[in-house]
């Protein structure tokens, strides 16, 4: 098999995003963030909804152009889709008329992997989320967290320097979500491929990141970067854990009660 290249770093500065609706109105997503992310690293976005963190994902992925500003790949900008940048969706984005294998061999081959070669590396990627036995099954005959391990096995296995994961595990049941948690921790220890990742929940915020990226209601600002000093595994039950909840969860509130309308006195309890 072919070298695993290595992960690269991401560079934002000044980077913003306004849409003009089909009624002429402009609508200002997302402000302009600066941030570095290092080689291997692991960065959350948290936020309100509607806060521009899947449009700031989709500017990093190369699927939407900013308004203004410029983000970098080392020092490349980014300004098209790459294969060297996976993303993993929240809705499996597996092709229906493939098979579990053929789905994790696209990327393999779109790269010019011949069969042999990408056929064993797809196989290897599919034991790594424990799907070896469900190979030749179709996506119609998964669950949806089998399904989501396809989608995470076949954004690992082209070997992209960077994987953008759009909420990836918000549509599973608590337990599918835990398990898929721990899994992704392993495949990214394992890999070390620079992860931005997008959720909504905090608990899972704090369970995987390095650094944790906390967003202001629309428009959409870098309010607080807070850096997880916790080894791997995490305990989500220990005090340490509970303190940089309690601490994202303050930032956080301010924020939804912009976005709800609330008065202070009416904020989520914590």
């Amino acid at each position: 098999m072919t070298a695993k290249p290595e992960a690269k770093g991401l560079r934002m500065r000044g980077l913003d995003k306004t849409y003009n609706t089909l009624s002429g109105e402009e609508v200002e997503a997302l402000k302009p963030v600066d941030i570095d992310i290092a080689p291997g690293e692991f960065v959350s976005l948290v936020g309100p909804s509607g806060c521009g963190k899947s449009t700031l994902l989709n500017i990093l992925a190369g699927f939407v152009d900013p308004s203004s500003g410029q983000a970098l790949v080392g020092n490349d900008p980014i300004t098209a889709p790459d294969m060297d940048r996976g993303m993993v969706f929240q809705d499996y984005a597996l092709f229906p008329w493939l098979s579990v294998i053929q789905n994790v061999e696209f990327g393999l081959e779109r790269k010019g992997v011949g069969r042999k070669e990408r056929r064993a590396i797809a196989m290897e990627y599919l034991g790594t989320v424990g799907l070896q036995d469900f190979a030749t099954k179709q996506p119609h005959e998964l669950s949806g967290g089998m399904k989501q391990r396809v989608a995470i096995a076949r954004a690992f296995a082209t070997e992209p320097s960077i994987i953008f994961m759009d909420e990836p595990f918000g549509a599973l049941d608590a337990l599918t979500r835990r398990f898929l948690q721990t899994q992704l921790l392993h495949i990214w220890q394992e890999h070390k491929k620079t992860i931005v990742f997008v959720t909504h929940s905090v608990q899972e915020a704090v369970t995987l990141s390095d650094r944790i990226v906390v967003m202001t209601a629309r428009p959409g600002r870098f309010k607080a970067i807070i850096e997880i000093g916790l080894p791997h595994p995490r305990d989500f039950k220990s005090d340490e854990f509970r303190v940089y909840e309690r601490r994202i969860y303050d930032e956080l509130d301010e924020e939804l009660a912009k976005t709800f309308d609330l008065e202070g006195d009416e904020r989520p309890a914590k």
